[in-house]
């Protein structure tokens, strides 16, 4: 896996600059300054442009590249398919065991909440489900895995892939849904679930060729993993 990603510097590099800038600020920064530090972005048109980015990390994007991926390959189908499922479920567990306040709540309880500029006519998620942040997971998993399908020879869908991914994390904490800690926690697990099925699929699925075709394309003999890219 390790090996995987470092191959695609367009993607890692971005993605790392912003996960270990993201860490340092989270050590000397207090918890919900981050989120107070964007008050003073909070108008338009950052406010548009961030509730369509987030927009991003919700299922409805997985989907749509998967079907569309049965079109080109079998394999991108059931490699995001697969993805999905294990970000899914693992977001939703960790949610549920670790229990963490959403921004809101913390502020409410800590009677900081009018120091908190909201979007107009949006209210955030309550509750105790803020730890980690689930469209952070999912961006940087499917994300992470177009770029490793896509593999170094393309580095302007990878650098895209990065800057999509990063752009969900900050999204999440301008829209006052998760914290930093979140948002960290989120890209890393993405990462290591896209990690995951990069490595199911090098270590089973290759074998079998008739995932390399696709409802527009023929089988073809299988390649090795770093040739067959989308």
């Amino acid at each position: 896996m390790k090996q995987a990603f470092w191959a695609n510097p367009w993607f890692t590099i971005p993605t790392l600059l912003f996960i270990n800038i993201g860490l340092l600020i989270s050590l000397v920064v207090p918890q919900g300054v981050e989120i107070l530090y964007f008050n003073t972005w909070r108008h338009e048109p950052f406010n548009t442009f961030f509730r369509w980015v987030t927009l991003l990390g919700e299922a409805w994007l997985f989907i749509f590249i998967g079907l569309l991926g049965l079109l080109w390959r079998y394999r991108m189908a059931l490699l995001l398919a697969i993805g999905g499922l294990l970000i899914f479920t693992s977001s939703q567990l960790l949610k549920t065991a670790v229990g963490k306040e959403r921004p809101i709540l913390f502020f409410a309880n800590h009677n900081l909440k009018e120091y908190v500029v909201l979007l107009p006519g949006e209210w955030p998620h309550g509750g105790n489900t803020s730890f980690p942040s689930g469209h952070t997971m999912t961006a940087f998993g499917l994300f992470g895995l177009l770029a490793l399908l896509a593999g170094p020879r393309r580095p302007g869908l990878s650098l895209t892939c990065a800057v999509a991914a990063v752009l969900v994390g900050l999204s999440r904490i301008f829209l006052v849904q998760h914290f930093l800690t979140d948002v960290l926690a989120g890209a890393l697990l993405g990462l290591l679930m896209a990690g995951v099925v990069w490595a199911i699929d090098n270590r089973w699925l290759r074998q079998y060729p008739a995932l390399d075709g696709g409802l527009l394309r023929k089988s073809t003999p299988a390649q090795p993993a770093e040739e067959a890219a989308l």
